[in-house]
């Protein structure tokens, strides 16, 4: 079976630029091994790139010339889009199928032909939501349980025929790679010493959202009241070709900050890891930080920590409210350096690593053979179905409403992952203590006004069910 591919990310042959393209090379591989003819088109980093084998039958073009590094991709002119568009037509052609990894291609007039399955690895960057709306898949992956809430109770709203296209398929991790490894020979490249010294790791990309302010806060308070001072934080230099105008502001600003704080020496850049050598750089670790407000869809550098045995502490944002147990994670409010710190501290005192129970657990919610698999099935096996049809919705006064997905309440203080920030929801917290389905007549005879109903719709606290 020939089997094309669609990535907007650009992808090299010797490095991995994020989770997406990890995952992507491991369905590649997986499909190719399989004996099917794979073809991965992406984005152009560089007008020279060449074409090159990713894995046995797995062929990477790199063509398509998308706007680069993000954000907006798709601000190109009318004559490279139409490039792109002829481009993977012609790939088309003789295809038999068609998959877009992260639902970013947003012209489906070109695939309405061939049977298509999208993956939507996240919920938060304009092309992917715009995809979830548009795009014409015959089947629909969901890289997590929050991931396939958020598209039910979006697009999910209009298309109700979607809901029977998506399956949820938690993405994976290889836990023969991801284990806990020798860090000496590492440690020595990076200059650090972990018997002398505590490591933090903070392995994200260089944009707001990821975290990086609230961990040079955390350090600050780590060094300047608990008194921390052996301590070093790990932070991963971004690939040059794939640093936008904004992100340098944001390092330049972010530098200015450690300057401020009095902690720039505690931070050492080091050189993007190839994922061969993540495992040593999770061992190499006390902790690892995932501390931003980026509305993760799954967020694997928290999990990949802890299947090498490094405790990680993540903010209850988007999918790591849910994906594990509190009790197996450490979790935090976004914003909440004060609470991070007692967690990090805790760590460090207790020498504590992941435990078996962890592991088990990671084992059962990330395994990478079901990944996989589960991929190769639906793409293989996808046939062409009848157009999405759009669905306008009149609600009346008994319709049911939830907590949206993006939300969670605390107390009578209200998260919402898209706004970033903490209200105060006394009311709707009271009408929710004992009951998850509530209705506008619920409010009426609880004595709350209209306007306060109609505010938490408008603000999307709350949901139809």
């Amino acid at each position: 079976m020939k089997i094309v591919m669609f990535s907007i990310n650009p992808i090299f042959p010797d490095l991995v630029t994020g989770g997406a393209s990890k995952h992507l090379y491991h369905i590649a591989r997986y499909l190719g091994e399989l004996g099917h003819d794979v073809e991965v088109l992406c984005a152009q980093a560089d007008k020279l790139a060449s074409p090159f084998l990713w894995s046995d039958n797995v062929r990477v073009s790199p063509v398509l010339p998308f706007k680069l590094p993000f954000p907006q991709p798709y601000n190109i002119s009318g004559a490279d889009l139409a490039l792109i568009v002829e481009r993977i037509s012609k790939k088309l052609q003789d295809a038999d199928r068609f998959y877009i990894h992260d639902g970013e291609f947003l012209i489906p007039d070109v695939y309405d032909d061939i049977p298509t399955v999208v993956s939507f690895r996240d919920n938060i960057y304009p092309e992917s939501v715009l995809g979830t709306f548009i795009g014409k898949a015959d089947e629909i992956i969901c890289v997590s349980p929050y991931s396939a809430e958020v598209i039910r109770h979006t697009a999910g709203w209009f298309y109700p025929d979607l809901l029977k296209r998506i399956h949820q398929v938690n993405n994976g991790i290889d836990f023969t790679q991801f284990i806990k490894m020798d860090h000496e020979p590492l440690a020595r490249e990076l200059g650090v010493n972990p018997d002398k010294e505590y490591i933090l790791l903070h392995p994200h990309r260089p944009e707001p959202g990821k975290g990086l302010p609230e961990t040079i806060m955390l350090v600050d308070k780590l060094i300047h009241q608990h008194g921390l001072t052996k301590l070093k934080v790990l932070i991963p230099e971004w690939i040059g070709s794939m640093v936008s105008a904004g992100e340098s502001e944001f390092y330049d600003a972010m530098m200015n900050l450690m300057r401020d704080l009095d902690v720039r020496d505690h931070f050492i850049f080091i050189p993007w890891m190839p994922i061969k050598r993540m495992p040593e750089l999770y061992s190499l670790s006390n902790v690892t930080l995932c501390l931003g407000n980026i509305v993760e869809a799954f967020g694997n550098v928290a999990y990949e920590s802890l299947a090498c045995g490094t405790p990680s502490v993540v903010a209850r944002v988007g999918v790591h409210r849910t994906l594990m147990p509190d009790d197996l994670i450490d979790k935090v409010h976004f914003g909440d350096i004060t609470s991070a710190a007692e967690k990090v501290i805790a760590i460090l005192n207790k020498n504590r690593f992941v435990d078996e129970v962890c592991i088990r657990t990671l084992k059962a919610i990330m395994d990478f053979d079901h990944q996989v698999e589960s991929y190769a099935e639906i793409i293989t096996s996808c046939q062409k179905r009848e157009l999405l049809r759009f669905s306008r919705h009149e609600y009346d006064e008994g319709q049911c409403y939830c907590l949206a997905p993006w939300c969670y309440l605390d107390g009578e203080r209200l998260y919402h992952d898209y706004h970033r920030t903490f209200t105060y929801a006394d009311e709707l917290s009271k009408l929710l203590k004992d009951k998850a389905i509530i209705n506008r007549k619920d409010a009426e005879q609880a004595g709350f006004a209209a306007d306060s109903w109609q505010s938490w719709v408008d603000q999307t606290w709350i949901v139809p069910v």
